[in-house]
């Protein structure tokens, strides 16, 4: 299992887990892990789950913007832009065919 925002682009990648803190997306700088607003993992994973991201959904990464913007994320027909520290708590694979 690797990071969101590891795996390739234009893959189908399914949802493996959701990791219950956060790395920060500026290579590990940043938040050390969920603080502020409490919940933690419960509040991670209902963001998610509103977004319908969920273990077991195929998702496929589209492209990711230059300078730590956000990384665009395809869920059957729609289109999300994901922030890189959200993007890696989620751990996906790759799907075999």
């Amino acid at each position: 299992m690797i990071s969101l925002l590891e795996a390739r682009k234009n893959v189908p990648l399914v949802v493996k887990s959701i990791e219950e803190t956060r790395r920060g997306g500026r290579g590990g700088k940043g938040m050390g892990g969920v603080r502020g607003r409490g919940g933690g993992r419960r509040n991670l994973c209902r963001r998610f789950s509103n977004m319908g991201i969920r273990e077991g959904t195929v998702i496929i990464k589209l492209s990711v913007q230059p300078f730590f913007g956000p990384i665009l994320i395809r869920i059957g027909n729609c289109e999300i832009a994901v922030g890189r520290g959200m993007a890696s708590s989620i751990l996906v694979e790759e799907v075999s065919e």
